[in-house]
């Protein structure tokens, strides 16, 4: 029994494997354009998306095969010809023999004969003559469905036409080599609607059937199944060959970005065991740690857990809420007002820094805290000017205005600034940081103590972990707090993941879900520390979402993920919030953004009128 078991589970793993692997194994070519006749371009619309296979279905009308739906659609303006072998052949010459400029990519014209199919194949045969750049290329592959010969004929027609298969039928191998395909009625075999997952009997129904295929060595494709992303979904995990559409666009667009949708984690991580013996109590606290991971909310935390296996120490702090993230002028905010109504407690337009909508300064965080004796820190994976890092240390009412935005460091209360390159470092900057005394650095590895107030621009900093970054953040979390926590008076340190955003603006799953486990290990180290400290409450929370993004598909136990971005720029659904530490319960439920400062400020036991 016990035997049996490991087999089971040994199979089940290697069906998770195949799994992940099928969908990097489909592309365009895997799509079938169905009834192709009803685009609003024939042929061209499916062949500029570089489809694998397109649908005609004919009839014989005064010699002529015209393309149609049904008779009553007939117009003789719609030919085989005009529509499809003609544009065939002009490809063809235009790109020296090839019918799609790459060479590897052919095309499969999958024939429907709608009538009689002696008279229809005789017509057929007699109009293919007049194009031998078809006929003999092996780039094309015209397959005959519908009404066809019975299998013992085959032999009786051109090498050059194939015909769609019957899964019901037993082929010699001479007649094999004559089949092009293999399809079958969805409907017929399964109720499925597409939503979902099939039912366990129905997805052996299908894998059984699609195995069939595979065994003969020949692709397979279901019509009549439903055509919409999930469905496109669940028929790559079962292995079909060709995947129906008549939504091109739609279907061209999935299957163009899998290599970017999808993602496996080749190494995870063991996270923090949490002592929760300070969660959720009543307690002024010294310190707090401000940790945002730009542009994520619930889907990018779930696509990291899937990925490292089911582990996230984000996913280990109790206290949960959600913050709304409008800004004061619209309804999807960008990151200036996202982290000011974190910084400052107040709500402000689109590309405002640390002011509000008249361009009013605002007092921010660490201004405040310093009037208490205490020290801030912040810490950016990306230039350290952007919004989110100036937002509590600068005032601006454009994002962009880098020069004028690092002076303002000059002149904050914020002790440590650290993150990546900016055009803001002029000569004349650079005169006023040497006049302040501030000691500058540009490489984060040449600091073995920060004592006096400190900025560090370094270029490793705004590299990605896929580019070689490293433990860059880590490091330079550890370098901060090493400093803050000598203060007696408690701190607040600030740490963005900047690039989580840009895997999101890119659409690349790749890149937001390994920016975002590097995160996650910051959040394991805080929370130790506040374990450690008794008087640290960490937050975590993104100050918008970016990229709409949906998980289709994912495996816990292998660590991929595959999903879908809606959107190349940021979108209204709220900001998942985590805190862990005394006053943590206070994070819980759904608020404003500018809620997280009022909730600080509390917890620091810091009245403000």
């Amino acid at each position: 029994m016990k035997k049996v078991k490991v087999l089971m589970l040994a199979a089940l793993a290697f069906f998770s494997e195949n799994q992940a692997q099928n969908y990097l194994n489909y592309s365009v070519n895997n799509a079938h354009s169905h009834n192709d006749y009803a685009q609003k371009i024939p042929f061209w619309e499916a062949y500029y998306a570089n489809f694998g296979s397109i649908e005609a279905d004919v009839f014989l009308v005064k010699g002529k095969l015209w393309v149609a739906h049904s008779e009553k659609e007939l117009s003789s303006d719609r030919t085989l010809e005009s529509l499809y072998l003609d544009h065939i052949s002009k490809q063809i010459k235009l790109n020296k023999g090839n019918i799609y400029p790459d060479v590897h990519n052919k095309l499969q014209l999958l024939i429907d004969v709608k009538q009689d199919y002696k008279t229809t194949l005789k017509a057929l045969i007699s109009t293919l003559k007049k194009y031998p750049e078809i006929t003999g290329n092996s780039g094309v592959k015209i397959v005959i469905t519908g009404g066809r010969p019975q299998p013992g004929e085959f032999k009786n027609y051109p090498e050059y036409l194939y015909f769609d298969g019957d899964l019901d039928k037993n082929y010699t191998q001479e007649e094999l080599k004559r089949i092009g395909m293999f399809s079958a009625d969805l409907p017929d075999l399964i109720q499925w609607n597409g939503k979902g997952i099939p039912r366990d009997e129905e997805t052996a129904k299908v894998k059984n059937a699609v195995e069939k295929a595979h065994a003969l060595q020949k692709p397979i494709r279901f019509y009549g199944a439903p055509d919409f992303t999930n469905a496109w979904v669940n028929l790559m995990d079962l292995g079909v060959d060709y995947i129906n559409t008549d939504h091109i666009p739609d279907l061209k667009k999935f299957m163009n970005t899998i290599p970017k949708n999808f993602y496996k984690n080749t190494k995870d991580y063991k996270t923090y065991i949490p002592t929760y013996k300070t969660d959720g109590i009543s307690k002024k606290v010294k310190n707090v740690i401000l940790l945002i991971p730009d542009g994520t909310s619930l889907p990018q935390y779930y696509a990291a857990f899937t990925a490292n296996k089911g582990k996230l120490n984000v996913f280990k702090m109790k206290a949960t809420g959600l913050s709304k993230t409008n800004s004061s002028n619209a309804y999807i905010t960008d990151s200036a007002p996202g982290s000011t109504a974190f910084a400052t407690g107040v709500k402000t337009k689109n590309t405002f820094v640390g002011v509000d909508g008249t361009g009013k300064s605002l007092a921010q965080i660490p201004d405040i805290i310093a009037d208490k004796g205490m020290v801030s820190g912040l810490i950016s994976t990306g230039d350290v000017t952007d919004a989110t890092p100036a937002d509590f240390y600068a005032h601006s009412d454009n994002r962009n205005s880098s020069e004028p935005i690092l002076a303002d460091f000059v002149k904050s209360k914020t002790k440590i600034l650290i993150g990546g390159p900016t055009n803001g470092l002029t000569q004349n900057n650079l005169q006023k940081i040497k006049d302040s005394k501030i000691d500058f650095y540009q490489d984060l590895k040449s600091v073995a103590k920060i004592d006096n107030r400190t900025l560090i621009i370094d270029p490793l900093a705004s590299k990605r972990i896929t580019d070689g970054r490293g433990n860059w953040l880590a490091d330079a979390f550890d370098l901060t707090l090493s400093s803050l926590k000598e203060n007696k008076k408690g701190f607040f340190m600030m740490v963005e993941a900047s690039q989580t955003d840009g895997g999101g603006h890119s659409n690349n799953l790749e890149q937001l879900v390994t920016e975002l486990l590097d995160f996650d290990e910051v959040v394991g180290k805080a929370m130790k520390f506040a374990d450690e400290n008794k008087e640290t409450l960490v937050v975590v929370l993104g100050d918008h979402e970016t990229g709409g993004l949906t998980l289709l598909d994912g495996s816990l136990q292998d660590g991929w993920i595959f999903g879908n971005f809606s959107t190349n720029d940021h979108t209204s659904i709220p900001s998942s919030v985590f805190a862990y530490g005394p006053n943590s319960q206070e994070f819980m439920g759904l608020f404003e953004n500018t809620e997280i400062f009022n909730k600080i400020l509390k917890a620091y036991g810091i009245q403000r009128q």
